[in-house]
């Protein structure tokens, strides 16, 4: 199996598991991955995440061009596009319609480090003020500049866009900020609460997010909703 081929694999799974754990919304949401500077491939338009197979996947160019692929891609490429063109560090972007995360996103508040899940993204997740389709490269761009160099952005009254090295570390982070953002809602009417410091939240954020330890919640996620293991 090539490199393409194993990519194309993981990122479908990635999609099924996605549903299964909370980001389901019919058709909507899609996620990407990056084959290389120029080209990334991703979920195409009119499925839904459980839908997905390797030969659905299409590949697109930085100018949201389609390069390959039998299916219709999304409009919201700019999503994609314009933050890998200046995130070389992202390898997979996740843009979703989770329940929580919305409802959370919607309050306006902070995410707080709350658990482990939450500390995986300090310092916090960014806010996009508007629920606009992000459909040119403008507004991708804006979306691009507002994540900066964090990994997750809420989409106000829209949804989320999170990213990751690879397609296991994005996937499970748009998992962790779905149960982050429950936790908070369930204290939302509680004046007070603990979360963790500062300093501590960057400690358990970087254990949280080591890549032995993702790979094994990675695994976890693919046995659990019965998908195909990519352990050597």
């Amino acid at each position: 199996m090539n490199d393409l081929d194993l990519l194309r694999r993981k990122l479908a799974s990635s999609c099924r598991v996605l549903a299964k754990e909370g980001h389901a919304d019919g058709t909507a949401g899609h996620v990407s991955a990056r084959i290389d500077s120029e080209t990334f491939l991703m979920k195409p338009s009119g499925f839904g995440l459980e839908e997905i197979g390797p030969d659905d996947l299409v590949i697109l160019n930085l100018e949201g061009q389609k390069m390959e692929g039998k299916r219709k891609p999304h409009n919201e490429i700019p999503i994609h596009s314009e933050i890998y063109r200046v995130r070389p560090d992202v390898g997979c972007i996740i843009h979703t319609h989770p329940f929580y995360s919305i409802t959370f996103a919607a309050t306006g508040q902070e995410l707080r480090p709350i658990s482990h899940h939450a500390s995986r993204f300090w310092p916090g997740v960014a806010h996009y003020p508007t629920g606009e389709l992000i459909v040119n490269k403008e507004q991708g761009e804006k979306v691009a500049a507002c994540l900066g160099d964090r990994n997750a952005v809420f989409l106000r009254n829209h949804g989320i866009a999170v990213t990751g090295a690879s397609v296991e570390d994005a996937c499970l982070a748009a998992v962790y900020l779905e149960k982050a953002c429950r936790m908070q809602l369930m204290l939302i009417n509680y004046s007070n609460y603990y979360y963790a410091s500062d300093e501590e939240s960057a400690e358990f954020g970087k254990r949280f997010s080591k890549p032995s330890r993702s790979l094994s919640h990675w695994n976890y996620y693919l046995r659990k909703w019965g998908e195909e293991s990519f352990e050597k």
